[in-house]
């Protein structure tokens, strides 16, 4: 069974599934892949629009796996952070989608969502026709409106799918942040209960350090700096990274 990681992997860098991917990664695998490269915000709403269509969500790669678009949801909020017009952009779209469309929408808003957002969710509360969501709707509220309001960046990963969320910041920001902790990982004590997040780290950054050049030079920069663990671990990937 694929874990969540590498999940994520196989449908943003578009390797294909059986059945050929949805029409959204053939479209945007690259670019969401590399968006840090050439950032355009514009494009958040771009590819938002697109991956909440029928034939996105109800293919069936994404119907088998379906944290796939809440995770891709995630890097588009994370496009959208900080722009208050894509914001409103996003929140445009919600009225209109299906159920599992608005999921997607609400995973976007939470990395996104602003002062304006949870005004506008606040009146989702209250709207009968929106009643299927409102514990989603009531919890997106209270996270935009929190104070120590955190990101999957801000916070130790505990889980396969806390490093998705790592990765897919590091494919917008292509900062060091979010690589960190998933460095981190490594610098705890290597017992049973770490070991499948260990593996999945590893073989998610080893992957990665050969198709971003950007993460190579990000890790060794900060190499002196990590504990010896994360250490051995960039010392053992880098070595094996093809020269171009």
């Amino acid at each position: 069974m694929l874990t969540t990681a590498t999940v994520c992997l196989l449908a943003v860098l578009g390797q294909e599934p059986p059945e050929g991917p949805p029409p959204f990664v053939k479209e945007f695998s690259r670019v969401g892949t590399y968006y840090y490269q050439n950032p355009d915000p514009k494009l958040g709403p771009k590819m938002l629009k697109e991956l909440i269509r029928k034939e996105n969500l109800e293919h069936p790669f994404f119907v088998r796996n379906d944290q796939v678009p809440i995770l891709i949801g995630a890097q588009i909020g994370d496009i959208g952070a900080g722009h208050p017009e894509i914001v409103r952009e996003y929140e445009g779209l919600f009225a209109d989608a299906s159920p599992n469309g608005r999921k997607v929408i609400l995973r976007a808003l939470t990395n996104a969502g602003d002062e304006e957002t949870a005004k506008k969710v606040g009146e989702w509360i209250k709207d009968p026709k929106f009643a299927v969501q409102k514990t989603d709707l009531e919890a997106l509220k209270a996270h935009i409106e929190d104070p120590k309001r955190t990101h999957a960046r801000d916070v130790p990963a505990q889980t396969p799918k806390d490093l998705d969320y790592l990765w897919a910041n590091f494919f917008v920001t292509g900062e060091y942040a979010p690589v960190s902790r998933i460095l981190d990982v490594f610098d705890v004590p290597p017992t049973k209960e770490n070991e499948l997040m260990r593996k999945v780290a590893r073989w998610s950054f080893g992957s990665n350090v050969q198709q971003h050049p950007k993460l190579v030079e990000l890790v060794l920069k900060h190499k002196k700096d990590r504990p010896a663990g994360s250490q051995k671990v960039i010392d053992e990937t880098i070595l094996v990274v093809p020269k171009k």
